[in-house]
């Protein structure tokens, strides 16, 4: 018996998924100790024929995406509970949000929110050609835009894979991994196939490369921010080992598992941005903020599939607009297996809303108040944060509009540990997930956390060297090219949404309004949905065979 528990792993290991994931990424490690140069072209290469070849495409499905999320959550399909009728949630409401905000903003809401509705107040993009850059009125569109990036679209990507996972998982009795989405359109054999595998594999490389980014965006920053107050130099060197010292805090928030170390940080990291919102709106300019909000609001509303689908420049959508798409869909997958975890006791309308309207709008409101106050600053006084910008680029805004601030030496190091605490959060997130995924366990092996977290600390280092001065670049284009690929799948899965809404309200088990004439609860072979090994360690969780 000793030998079946000290084996049982190898059992419950997904060894295609695992080596399809972890196997990529120790080849780009190795790609760029061979040759970095090489390495950096093959990347900047990719990513150019994916903006120009895929991006119209991506950018027409995502708004599909979105729409199909909405349409379930609000129909009588949303009268499910995940877990079942009688589920009682085992999550608080400030913990669910917490957690998936945190993960799923992948530190960008730190890195992003002042810079980016920044550069594009100014120099707004083609679709907006009738607005003057660096005026009051382009404050308002610049933030909208900005709001498309991060709203209701990117986080679409995520509630569309949902119900898909949540019917293959309480109907079908599926594992929790994306390759079990494809039972709807290729079939049972699917999921364990080649095709389950290769889907598998590729989710897990996108979220890698989709938490790589950020991880490398906030060494960025935090390099900045040290040369700011103390001198430190901003060099490639320093940028390193500040991804290293991150690494090793996720390692350990990774290792203590996902309610003890994650939650505590994502609390602590809600409440630091509490604490930095009420610091902004009170030495910024509060009735700007809320007026642009506002505004903002209205033209995203109105611009929206203007905004959404315009191909008008294609450069500057490649790297903005089909840039945060890409990301955001190689999170799709595995961000939904997340949320899903900690979901139980919810209906999926309360999830999908919760994901596909609420948790978009938190973050638009974050981007307004963060944008807002900088370009009210740059209003005030032109070139004071602008010059700063155009100097050192996007990991400089943040800091310099903090110095601005009356008390700045108590805020910029609560910047500082925020900083940190979204890249923190955002790894042990991020490398949970995936070993969730590579495991099939819940709580996944301790060394396959650890692992997956290394790999991801790594990689942002490497491409911050090769980058060099263009470091940001590199990372952006890395997270395009890897999360490209998931999106033949997500076509693929399209057919099978309503299908899967439609056996999810069949289920009696779980649907909890008192419609009976829907139909009865289909027929789920729930002993042996899949082919079965015996499991030697005698537990009572089935193994799969993989």
């Amino acid at each position: 018996m000793e030998v079946h528990k000290k084996d049982s792993w190898k059992i419950r290991m997904n060894w295609p998924v695992f080596w399809i994931s972890s196997g990529f990424l120790f080849a780009f490690i190795i790609a760029c100790l061979i040759n970095k140069d090489v390495t950096y072209s093959a990347v900047g290469a990719a990513y150019n024929f994916v903006g120009v070849y895929f991006g119209g495409v991506l950018q027409l499905l995502m708004v599909v995406f979105w729409i199909i999320a909405v349409v379930i959550a609000f129909s009588k399909w949303g009268n499910i509970r995940i877990g079942g009728k009688n589920a009682k949630r085992e999550v608080k409401n400030i913990s669910w949000y917490a957690i998936i905000i945190t993960t799923m903003l992948a530190a960008g809401g730190v890195f992003f929110a002042a810079a980016e509705p920044l550069a594009h107040f100014l120099s707004l993009p083609q679709h907006f050609s009738s607005i003057q850059s660096g005026t009051k009125e382009a404050a308002v569109y610049a933030t909208a835009q900005s709001y498309l990036h991060w709203g209701f679209l990117v986080w679409g990507a995520t509630a569309f894979c949902i119900p898909l996972l949540v019917y293959v998982k309480e109907i079908k009795n599926l594992p929790m991994r994306p390759s079990s989405m494809l039972y709807l359109a290729l079939g049972k054999n699917s999921v364990h196939g080649w095709s389950g595998k290769l889907l598998d594999g590729l989710a897990l490389i996108g979220v890698a490369a989709g938490t790589i980014g950020p991880v490398g965006f906030l060494g960025l920053q935090l390099s900045f921010a040290l040369q700011d107050l103390w001198g430190i130099p901003n060099t490639v060197p320093i940028q390193m080992i500040i991804i290293i010292g991150s690494t090793v805090m996720f390692i350990v928030a990774v290792s203590t598992g996902l309610m003890k170390g994650m939650d505590f940080l994502a609390r602590l990291t809600i409440y630091l941005s509490g604490i930095m919102v009420v610091v902004m709106l009170l030495f910024g300019n509060v009735v700007f903020v809320a007026d642009t909000f506002v505004e903002s609001y209205g033209v995203y509303l109105k611009e929206f599939l203007h905004m959404a689908l315009s191909r008008s420049d294609v450069t500057w959508l490649s790297g903005w607009t089909v840039f945060y798409e890409a990301w955001f869909l190689s999170f799709g997958p595995s961000m939904a297996v997340l949320t899903i975890t900690l979901s139980k006791g919810r209906t999926l309308r309360e999830v999908l809303i919760g994901i596909a309207l609420i948790s978009p709008i938190i973050t638009n409101f974050w981007f307004s108040i963060f944008g807002s106050t900088t370009i009210a600053l740059e209003l005030q006084t032109p070139g004071s944060i602008s010059n700063v910008f155009s100097q050192f680029g996007m990991p400089s805004v943040l800091i310099t509009v903090i110095n601005q601030f009356p008390l700045s030496i108590i805020w910029i190091p609560l910047v500082l540990i925020l900083v940190v605490l979204y890249l923190v959060t955002t790894g042990a997130g991020v490398a949970y997930s995936m070993a969730v995924q590579a495991t099939g366990k819940e709580v996944p092996h301790i060394w396959v956390r650890i692992l997956y977290s290394v790999l991801i600390g790594v990689v942002a280092m490497l491409l911050v060297w090769i980058g060099g001065d263009s470091a940001m670049n590199t990372l952006q284009s890395f997270m395009v090219i890897a999360g490209v690929p998931l999106l033949l799948f997500y076509i693929l899965l399209i057919p099978g949404m309503i299908r899967a809404a439609k056996g999810l309200y069949r289920s009696e088990k779980h649907r909890i309004d008192n419609e009976d004439s829907f139909i009865k609860e289909e027929h789920v072979d729930n002993k042996n949905p899949l082919p079965l090994e015996v499991n030697p360690t005698g537990d009572k969780d089935p193994v799969r065979t993989t």
